[in-house]
């Protein structure tokens, strides 16, 4: 079997407790955003008229997901190193999918049977396309909203899933797609391609590439060449998320918010996680964090739709404080049980029954393929038998 599709052991990266922390920060933002800041009514009235306080700092919580991304192009190039195709696929599936499923599948309970005023055309036919992760490819509804972030982080998992395999991980290579791929994007969009602007996912290319420099940089100290790229890759980051930031504030909340605001917060972005992995603030460490982050994927998948079910069923029964803050206590708690009792069981499980029919699905082509090309000599009673016929 090649090096590169062979699962192989290789020493765990150090864990760096701060990007756990700031993982569960990305969450918490984008948890508030959807139930003080969206432009639902659940509450009532509009969200942001129900907290106008609240909402004036909430209105930003977009950017969380943008946060997600760029942590992502760090972690997943980190988690790559020393992993193999096989390896590499194989630990996505178990993180990813034993917690999504089960989202899928209680969305559409919920969707379908529990709160049909809330669905917004959603069908039981749609169930099985959302459980692959990639309806959106094919224009098929997703169950939920916040699912379509996951199709974006797919897109750059297969892509560094097709450089592992040809090996196009060492540093040089990842350099080149962090200039090329926001290139790609930067131009795509100036050409109006929009159909293949988002089949490239070229608007978040920049977020991605970022945090990958940002992990050249961890992993293989400073350079030049690495912080001209790290600071192109935040410049083309920043322009896209100040497009998409007002654009979304207005169509979906209806806030008119500059897009020089997104565009300041995105590059803080950058430098908040630069300081979290270039500085000595990397060896922050503490068992809570580890914990907060290990709530992160659940609360995402589950906060949205569940949480605007659960206000707009008890916001004229409690306290708009009580019933927001408890709502939130209630959904970290909910994502510690998703976390314990489905992640980390099913997590593991998936991840070897992957890995094993790879492993064994790449060694049966590797046998038929040899077997094509250097056919077995006929034994005596085969050629006795061409020789009657």
């Amino acid at each position: 079997m090649s090096n590169s599709l062979a699962p192989r052991t290789h020493a765990p990266a150090p864990r760096l407790g701060l990007l756990d922390a700031l993982r569960f920060t990305a969450a918490l933002i984008v948890v508030f955003y959807h139930y003080t800041a969206w432009g639902h009514d659940h509450w009532g009235t509009k969200a942001a008229e129900f907290w106008p306080v609240l909402s004036e700092f909430t209105r930003y919580g977009q950017l969380g997901v943008q946060l997600f991304f760029l942590i992502s192009g760090f972690v997943i190039l980190m988690s790559v190193q020393g992993k193999s195709v096989i390896g590499f696929i194989g630990s996505r599936v178990g993180r990813l999918y034993p917690a999504y499923w089960f989202a899928v599948l209680a969305a559409a309970v919920l969707s379908l049977k529990i709160w049909p005023s809330g669905n917004d055309g959603r069908t039981a036919s749609d169930i099985v396309p959302n459980l692959t992760m990639m309806q959106s490819a094919f224009n098929i509804q997703d169950f939920d909203g916040v699912y379509w972030t996951l199709w974006v982080e797919l897109r750059f998992y297969i892509l560094l899933g097709v450089l592992l395999a040809l090996g196009f991980v060492k540093n040089k290579h990842i350099m080149w797609l962090c200039a090329i791929w926001p290139g790609i994007g930067l131009y795509l969009h100036f050409t109006n391609l929009d159909k293949a602007q988002d089949w490239f996912a070229g608007q978040y290319a920049a977020l991605f590439a970022a945090g990958m420099m940002l992990f050249l940089i961890y992993q293989s100290g400073h350079t030049l060449m690495r912080w001209t790229l790290l600071i192109f890759d935040t410049a083309i980051a920043a322009f896209f998320t100040g497009i998409k930031g007002s654009f979304d504030a207005d169509y979906l909340s209806g806030l008119q918010i500059p897009e020089w605001h997104f565009q300041v917060l995105a590059v803080l972005c950058v430098a908040v996680l630069a300081l979290c992995t270039l500085t000595p603030l990397k060896n922050v460490r503490a068992k809570w964090m580890a914990v907060a982050g290990s709530l992160t994927f659940p609360l995402y998948l589950f906060h949205q739709l569940w949480g605007w079910w659960i206000i707009e069923e008890l916001h004229g029964v409690f306290n708009k404080y009580v019933l927001l803050f408890g709502l939130v206590g209630l959904m970290l708690l909910w994502a510690y049980l998703v976390a314990r009792f489905v992640e980390k069981p099913l997590g593991l499980a998936l991840r070897s029954a992957t890995t094993k029919s790879l492993t064994t699905a790449v060694e049966w082509i590797k046998s038929s393929v040899t077997r094509s090309a250097f056919p077995m000599p006929e034994s005596k009673y085969q050629q006795s038998w061409h020789q009657i016929r």
